[in-house]
């Protein structure tokens, strides 16, 4: 049986305390979340959003301006992310006289949006033609929504963030823009000015506005296994934890 002095005994008791309070250290240690290439290990997946614009078209319009009966309706856009809206009214003067050159309507689209604003346009019906056009385009949002990459668990969950702020924009949407079409009689003479009561007319309204599509990022640094490859550099070397590092280098070791 090997007799120990006082200083050795001290030592070993000092080496069992350092084991006993590393191995409860190590017992209730939480690895913090770590990052590779910058993304939280959180056990979530980055996806890039990518905008691109789009085109789309409500019904098409086609009705009656009477001289004394403006035509007056709402519509409504049911989309997010609108960029423009453009109103372009058509007709074809159905009254002109003399080859077309005389009696010719002028009609006048109004549009009021959603905030109160007022557009408003006129023209003439064209000579010979008797066609009119005037295009009124409203400006929603310039801006393109957020790049910003999404952090979700899956596909489905970024596609719900996708329509959350800041990724979507709900200006003016299921909104109510007011529409007036008025016409102005060009027949100077009494008769035929009785007679013109008013002009068919087509409003075609489209919209552009910002698509979203998403991408899962590849996440770069991982082991063969998709692991993270901190563990396979482990195997490649021999690993002494700290507090037996710790023994070893005050010279307890002996004693154990």
């Amino acid at each position: 049986m090997i007799n120990l002095k006082k200083n050795d005994k001290l030592i070993i008791i000092v080496a069992v305390a350092v084991i006993i309070i590393a191995a409860i250290g190590i017992a209730a240690y939480n690895s913090p979340e770590t990052k590779i290439n910058g993304f939280l290990e959180t056990g979530e997946n980055m996806y890039t959003v990518t905008w691109e614009e789009k085109t789309n078209s409500l019904s098409p319009i086609s009705d009656f301006a009477g001289k004394n009966a403006p035509y007056e309706n709402t519509i409504s856009i049911n989309h997010g992310n609108l960029k423009e809206i453009t109103f372009n009214l058509s007709w074809v003067d159905n009254k002109a006289t003399l080859l077309g050159r005389f009696g010719l309507d002028k009609l006048t689209l109004e549009v009021t949006t959603p905030d109160g604003t007022i557009y408003k346009e006129s023209d003439k019906s064209a000579s010979k033609t008797k066609e009119g056009n005037v295009a009124i385009s409203v400006q929603v949002n310039y801006d393109v929504p957020s790049t910003d990459s999404i952090e979700a668990e899956d596909y489905d969950e970024a596609e719900e963030k996708l329509n959350e702020d800041p990724y979507f924009n709900d200006k003016w949407v299921n909104e109510d823009f007011t529409i007036k079409v008025s016409v102005q009689i060009g027949e100077i003479r009494i008769l035929k000015k009785l007679a013109d009561k008013g002009n068919n007319f087509d409003l075609e309204i489209t919209y552009e506005y910002y698509y979203g599509s998403l991408m899962e990022e590849e996440t770069e640094g991982t082991g063969s296994d998709g692991g993270d490859d901190s563990f396979d550099n482990l195997k490649e070397e021999e690993y002494v934890p700290p507090f037996l590092s710790m023994i070893i280098g005050t010279g307890c070791g002996k004693y154990i």
